[in-house]
């Protein structure tokens, strides 16, 4: 651009890739086309569209006013329109109007490509109930086996023949029903986000209470005798977010946390800082190799140390889906055989 802001009519056309004409106003005379628009152009008296009055190309006269136009064209041997857009612009050579197109599509092409998405959105729709049936005719005979194994337990207690060979085994049952049931959750919550069939429900909700309820249920009286730990500091606030969707984000880390270190204590420590809570899970496991991190939050993917460790690759997608909707922020920092540290934001309610 010259620093008049003038510009010169040649090479001017060259650097846009649509359709482009350049028409002086007085004269109505197309004085330039680039090869995009002479390709499927044609004036309906000489076929040249440069050096010739416009109205071979539009049978109306153009005025000051007037911003947009369609012309006829042809591509492939098949008739197509094209919507040009008009501005005037200033050259060395004088004012000019500067016409840029694209093809408008065809009422076949458009009705193919909203069938194509109908037929999608079905194939969508379809897969997302499979899942979500198939998860809940799964649930029955999984908590059929869980109850059974946990009264199989006790007996083998009261009885006195709980020794090391039942406890083991058992407590290898009991592990393995847990992976299977945390698959399920995640394939379900995937199907709702995948078909759009989630709702964020936000409230006012007391984050330490959450964390003490998932410890309590899920994290407690572990085989290996290890268990979390909670600390808080600052002043306790309500923050606004969804409560389901918060238990499902910390449930996926603290897990994470014990599955991928097998010495210490993970931790949850909840800094009530003065504009938001910010919330940290860490663990002194495996760590992360600095090339998987930018990759951490995207289905199915397993960071290249964990691909013998049992895991879907869908649990830190769904918690960056939920930390989203519930306009909060993540953040990962990991060193190999030294642990890592997900720390996650989220607003207060007032």
């Amino acid at each position: 651009m010259k620093p008049d802001n003038q510009v010169k009519v040649s090479g001017l056309l060259s650097a846009i890739k649509e359709p482009a004409l350049l028409i002086d106003p007085n004269t109505q005379i197309v004085v330039k086309a680039n090869e995009p628009a002479t390709a499927v152009l044609v004036s309906d008296v000489s076929g040249a569209i440069e050096q010739v009055p416009f109205v071979h190309l539009y049978n109306e006269a153009l005025f000051s006013s007037t911003t947009a136009i369609i012309l006829n064209g042809r591509r492939n041997d098949v008739d197509i329109k094209l919507d040009f857009r008009l501005s005037t612009i200033k050259t060395t050579e004088g004012e000019f109007i500067l016409a840029i197109g694209r093809e408008i599509e065809s009422e076949q092409s458009l009705n193919e490509k909203v069938r194509l998405l109908e037929r999608e959105k079905t194939t969508q729709e379809l897969r997302a109930n499979f899942v979500s049936l198939t998860s809940h005719e799964l649930r029955t005979p999984i908590t059929a086996i869980s109850s059974s194994l946990e009264l199989l337990e006790s007996r083998l207690e009261k009885d006195y023949a709980l020794d090391g060979f039942y406890h083991q085994h058992i407590a290898r049952i009991s592990t393995e029903l847990f992976n299977v049931t945390t698959l399920l959750d995640e394939m379900l919550t995937i199907s709702n986000i995948v078909s759009d069939k989630y709702k964020v429900v936000k409230s006012a909700v007391n984050a330490e209470d959450v964390v003490t309820y998932l410890s309590e249920q899920y994290f407690s009286d572990r085989k290996d005798g290890r268990s979390l730990k909670v600390k808080c500091s600052g002043t306790p606030r309500n923050i606004f977010v969804d409560k389901n969707q918060l238990s499902k984000i910390l449930t996926n880390l603290i897990s994470n946390a014990f599955k991928f270190s097998t010495e210490g204590n993970p931790s949850v420590k909840l800094n009530y800082q003065e504009k938001q809570l910010v919330i940290k899970v860490r663990d002194t496991g495996i760590g992360i190799p600095p090339k998987d991190l930018p990759n951490l939050f995207s289905a199915f993917y397993r960071a290249s140390n964990a691909v013998n460790i049992e895991g879907s690759g869908l649990g830190l997608v769904i918690v960056k889906t939920f930390v989203d909707c519930n306009d909060g922020t993540i953040s990962v920092e990991s060193e190999n055989e030294k642990g890592t540290t997900f720390t996650i934001g989220f607003n207060y309610s007032e």
